[in-house]
């Protein structure tokens, strides 16, 4: 696993999505210290990428940051870049986001505050295009089909996101924001003809070190690279005691997608990581504890290699079933392992209709995955605060092990 040290000096990245950074102290304002000094903060936008659209154009009006008292008061929010600063004005601009995929920043500005804590930010979404070239402001291509992206009225006060960032004085200070359009772009229901903005998105601030995993995934029999494989950088933690049967929770840190070649980049900051690649058809692989300051000095890299096992049909075999939920979520596939504790294989999105008021819903799922032997899987639903943990799943060849859940209070 290659480990580039960088301390990502990047400028932006398109950002799509919850961008939510406030101020300091007394209920969300900043505190400057009382110094006067000034610093800069500069924004840029990287992708989780997705492997089920060819496209995801999200347009970006405006980044304002909150500079402390009500937050209705308009005149307690400042524009990045501020207009009269000096600074090129932010222009209006409809991004692909899929061009950000594995570690590729976008700018999307900078500017010049009061030295101190912030905690709040927002992000405006354009309801027009920046050109008459796309037919919408906000859309996804799906298998060459064009789909609006619908943005819930909620976001037409700006989209917010909760992290603090501190602007040192005489300091540049940089966040990457990192959109993951396959957990922020959603089909409603199981129609699934609505295609929805539900933003999720992380905050990645310089002030500590950033690295990049980066390696291949191969296939077994020919040696050569597959494309389209998901790979993960996880960390397994205890959880609390009896929430879960293996003891522990999976965090996925951050995900990346093979490209033609193959080749996969993270990008995670300083600790150590599960990485794990899988992708239906194939059995999975993972290495346990990579740890970001010693691949950074060896300057290696991670290759995983997977099984084909479609070849052998006693190979595989399915988990599914139905689950009832109000609200949207995830359905995790997890594998214990005496090294790593326990890793996420694969997931899949929980997505209800909108309903009012709302109403419990049926909906049904399907995972293709490697046969478990004498081992289990660990399969966990989680909808809003509800989380459901069902151990001991076998999976057996050419078979559906069913596992249903209701995630309803």
């Amino acid at each position: 696993m290659k480990f580039n040290i960088r301390s990502l000096a990047a400028f932006s990245m398109i950002c799509f999505l919850t961008l939510f950074v406030g101020c300091g102290s007394g209920g969300g304002g900043s505190s400057t210290g009382g110094s006067g000094g000034t610093g800069t903060l500069a924004l840029s936008l990287t992708d989780a990428p997705s492997q089920d659209f060819e496209a995801v154009y999200v347009t970006i009006e405006r980044v304002e940051v909150h500079l402390g008292g009500n937050e209705n008061n308009p005149n307690n929010w400042q524009e990045i870049p501020k207009p009269d600063s000096g600074v090129s004005p932010f222009v209006k601009k409809t991004f692909n986001l899929m061009d950000l995929r594995n570690g590729i920043l976008e700018e999307l500005g900078m500017t010049e505050l009061p030295a101190g804590h912030y905690t709040q930010m927002r992000l405006f979404i354009g309801t027009e295009p920046d050109n008459v070239e796309h037919p919408f402001a906000n859309y996804v291509i799906e298998s060459g089909t064009t789909h609006e992206l619908k943005v819930p009225s909620g976001y037409k006060t700006g989209i917010k996101l909760v992290k603090g960032f501190t602007v040192g004085e005489n300091q540049l200070t940089e966040l990457i924001i990192d959109f993951d359009a396959t957990k922020s772009v959603v089909r409603r229901g199981n129609s699934g003809k609505d295609y929805i903005l539900k933003p999720t998105i992380k905050v990645l601030g310089t002030e500590v070190l950033t690295y990049f995993i980066e390696g291949t995934v191969v296939d077994d029999d020919s040696g050569k690279g597959l494309i389209g494989v998901p790979v993960t950088a996880q960390v397994s933690e205890p959880a609390g005691l009896g929430d879960y049967p293996s003891g522990y929770d999976v965090l996925v840190k951050n995900t990346s997608i093979t490209d033609g070649n193959g080749k996969y980049r993270l990008l995670v900051g300083p600790g150590t990581y599960n990485v794990v690649a899988y992708k239906d058809t194939y059995d999975f692989d993972f290495r346990c504890g990579v740890d970001t300051a010693a691949i950074a000095v060896s300057g290696e890299t991670v290759e995983l290699i997977l099984r084909d096992i479609v070849t052998g049909v006693t190979d595989y075999g399915y988990v599914g079933g139905n689950v009832i939920a109000t609200e949207d979520g995830t359905i995790s596939f997890r594998a214990p392992d005496p090294e790593c504790g326990i890793i996420e294989v694969t997931s899949k999105p929980i997505v209800i209709d909108i309903v009012e008021p709302p109403a419990p819903q049926v909906l049904s799922y399907t995972q293709m995955l490697p046969v478990s032997g004498g081992s289990y899987y660990e399969v966990v639903a989680s909808s809003g605060v509800t989380t459901e943990v069902v151990s001991g799943v076998t999976v057996e060849s050419a078979t559906t092990t069913f596992v249903n859940f209701d995630l309803v209070d």
